[in-house]
């Protein structure tokens, strides 16, 4: 559940108190670094937003005061939370132009991070990075498209086919990657051909130690691949020429005509989300 609060300008103040004050209790006197020489908002947003924006704090990257200044005055469209959320709802937030900003109390479970600042900080530099005028459009149709095939039937029966650790995997790109569309693709792909190299090597009996980490599969794993590939093209409802220049796209960024045409098909998908109704 969201903290319930009147305006984008209350959670934002809160979640800059959050921070400033965990910031505050390990830098003490250090605390202020000095005014900036451009504040970061030109009218009274909010005590601590304010101090935010007029003076750099120590250890407050620019992204984090940049993210908590534009929320608070209405630019950013953040869910507030108590809690972390689950990765299938980050998804479906930003499938429509939102992200979310956890805030959690001492002694909750915050791995990867070392404690609830460094999550914090780590959920508004990921805002500032969703919203990035270069890649937010293609970010919410990369977003959009995963979100419908994740609301499939058929979504559940095709991870299932994997193990675990894809479904990991695949948890960090919807919830913990953002950049542009055809780099979050990419990745996507690269996922689904490291589950494709593990399963079949299980099948053919391998052990963990013959499983290579990177590099061109082989003919088995090619095999595989290219009806597992398929599929998640289906999913995704990829089709004609943008379904050609998916199956293309690769992390080596050697195929630029590609990149290109998926970026597009995925900006023109978020342009239309995000459009006024």
């Amino acid at each position: 559940m969201g903290i319930a609060f009147s305006s984008a300008a209350d959670d934002a103040e809160l979640a800059a108190a959050y921070v400033v004050s965990h910031v505050a209790a390990r830098a003490g006197t250090r605390l202020r670094q000095g005014a900036r020489k451009v504040p970061l908002a030109e009218r009274p947003l909010g005590a601590v937003l304010d101090l935010v924006a007029s003076t750099r704090l120590l250890g407050v990257a620019q992204p984090v005061a940049e993210g908590l200044v534009a929320w608070g005055a209405g630019g950013r469209r953040v869910h507030l939370l108590r809690h972390v959320p689950r990765a299938l709802d980050v998804l479906s937030w930003q499938a429509k132009g939102e992200r979310c900003v956890s805030l959690l109390d001492d002694g909750v479970k915050t791995a990867p991070h070392t404690d609830g600042l460094a999550f914090a900080m780590h959920d508004l530099c990921h805002l500032e990075k969703f919203v990035d005028p270069e890649h937010h459009a293609g970010q919410v149709g990369f977003f959009l498209a995963v979100d419908g095939a994740a609301r499939l039937p058929t979504w559940k029966a095709f991870v299932a086919r994997f193990d675990l650790e894809l479904v990991n995997e695949l948890e960090h790109v919807i919830a913990d990657m953002n950049g542009s569309a055809v780099f979050l693709f990419a990745a996507l792909k690269m996922k689904l051909k490291m589950a494709v190299r593990r399963r079949v090597a299980h099948l053919l009996g391998r052990s963990p130690n013959e499983i290579r980490g990177s590099g061109p599969l082989d003919d088995d794993e090619l095999a595989a691949f290219s009806q597992e590939l398929a599929t998640l093209l289906d999913l995704l409802a990829l089709t004609g020429e943008v379904r050609e220049a998916a199956m293309r796209v690769s992390t080596r960024r050697d195929e630029h005509d590609a990149a290109l045409a998926v970026v597009a098909y995925f900006e023109e998908l978020g342009t239309s989300a995000l459009a006024p109704r």
